[in-house]
């Protein structure tokens, strides 16, 4: 039985073998494998040999293949060089902590648009054999998560919001396993063998950062059991090379997995070679398949790129999410999100607004002057909040004298009127509490909020837009 027949068996058990109607404008499941003398295929999907016909097939195939993987083979290229790679600098294996001591600054390696008020701690975990145990120590009252994220970047939390604060111990396992859980830990079940933890701990100012350190060192992996996979993990791809892309991707779906209800799309690129009996190396030597799969990664980088500011609904100037870290099959809106950058969190954790645009909807640009943005109050949240200034150019924070990057809940000194408002500006000098340093040219912003509470998420709060300050540079 196939994996989307299983999956159609599986909703249909689910309502006691009943046949369910679907709600308006969805489709309708059936379960083959109950149908009589209903019988999968022997053969591979035809490929054509018209060479025109091939060509289309091929480039077509390629942009969607393209587009699916996009974030995982992303994510792949970090996990290689932090659990794989063992002449990597950044190598320390699989199922541990990689502890960033600092807080993020320009040039900040592991991904694009960091925070810049946590220090961050990665480490890659590889469950082929078998769960590992995760103690979270007791942070008292100080916020963290830990963010689970499968290579296709769909977010889970271990985090002060679903857990508290107390610690506790946690067994991670996926989804099909079935052992004894330890006395005094919790199961917590994730998709995939393996997964990116993303650690963020919350870090008030400069001076906590010791007591920040301490505690990133309390949060241990154990065991760390060797890999049950015997297939060699291939290198890293660059988004503009094909074949490099479709190696990586194959040994994603063989070995990471996919989910059930995608066992058909991804079943289309096996004529390029992923997750088939066809090597990637045997689809490409067809040079009409070859240069059409090059003209369709082509288009699938320039949609990409294209779509990457389309991270929400466009509401005041701001992008507000929409389903951020829980894609389900919405591949177009995940390859825009990593495109613009890695971790995103489900928005139940970090409610994040962009906007690259101002109040008349023209690009924030520092060569233009400077800019204002007042809040009405501050962003409601149950544990703080944060306004970030990022280079548009290069998708990281911007260097400035005073090391500052954002305003925040927790910035000292932060004014608030009277009236309850805020109102940050942003200039190339960034001088004064509520300022931040902007770059000479184009720039964004990212407004976030740790445990957004119920105005933000129903909209009844939003931000404001964003003005430019007419002959202040």
């Amino acid at each position: 039985m196939g994996s989307f027949t299983r999956y159609c068996a599986a909703a249909i058990l689910l309502f006691g073998g009943a046949i369910v109607s679907p709600a308006s404008g969805e489709p309708r499941l059936y379960d083959a494998s109950r149908a009589d003398q209903f019988l999968e295929p022997l053969a591979e999907d035809t490929v054509p040999e018209d060479p025109a016909m091939r060509g289309i097939w091929a480039e077509n195939s390629a942009y969607n293949a393209a587009l699916f993987g996009r974030p995982a083979v992303l994510t792949y290229t970090q996990m290689h060089a932090q659990a794989v790679d063992e002449t990597s600098a950044l190598y320390v294996g699989f199922n541990r902590f990689s502890h960033g001591r600092d807080l993020a600054g320009p040039g900040y390696k592991p991904f694009k648009t960091p925070n810049a008020d946590t220090l961050y701690s990665n480490a890659y975990l590889d469950l082929s054999s078998g769960p590992v145990l995760i103690t979270v120590p007791p942070t008292n009252g100080r916020y963290y998560t830990l963010n689970f994220l499968d290579l296709f970047g769909n977010a889970t939390n271990i985090s002060a919001r679903t857990h508290g604060t107390d610690g506790g111990t946690y067994l991670i396992a996926t989804t099909d396993w079935g052992g004894e859980v330890p006395d005094g830990a919790e199961l917590f079940r994730v998709t995939q063998q393996y997964m990116w933890i993303l650690m963020r701990v919350e870090v008030e100012d400069r001076e906590e950062l010791p007591a920040v350190r301490a505690l990133q060192d309390s949060f241990t992996i154990s065991p760390r059991l060797n890999s049950a996979s015997s297939r060699p993990f291939p290198q890293p791809a660059e988004m503009d090379d094909p074949a490099a892309f479709l190696r990586v991707l194959d040994w994603i779906v063989e070995e990471a997995g996919v989910r059930i209800g995608e066992a058909a799309l991804v079943h289309g690129f096996r004529g390029l070679g992923v997750g088939g009996p066809m090597s990637v190396e045997q689809a490409l030597e067809d040079p009409v398949i070859a240069q059409a799969a090059s003209r369709g990664f082509e288009r699938a980088n320039r949609f990409a790129e294209t779509i990457k500011t389309q991270n929400g609904a466009m509401i005041g100037g701001w992008r507000e999410p929409f389903d951020i870290g829980r894609y389900g099959y919405n591949y177009n809106y995940r390859a825009g999100v990593h495109s613009l950058g890695l971790g995103a969190n489900v928005r139940l954790e970090n409610y994040a607004y962009t906007t690259f645009i101002d109040a008349d909807g023209n690009m924030l640009d520092g060569s233009e002057g400077a800019y204002s943005l007042k809040l009405d109050s501050v962003p409601p949240s149950e544990f703080f909040w944060s306004v970030t200034v990022y280079d548009r150019t290069t998708q990281e924070l911007h260097p400035n004298t005073e090391d500052k990057y954002l305003v925040s809940s927790n910035t000292r000194g932060l004014v608030v009127s009277e009236d309850g408002s805020v109102t940050i500006t942003f200039s190339r000098d960034g001088s004064g509490p509520n300022a931040i340093s902007i770059p000479a040219g184009p720039f964004y912003l990212a407004l976030r909020a740790q445990g957004p509470s119920r105005e933000m998420r129903e909209g009844i709060w939003r931000p404001s837009p964003v003005r430019l300050i007419a002959g202040t540079e």
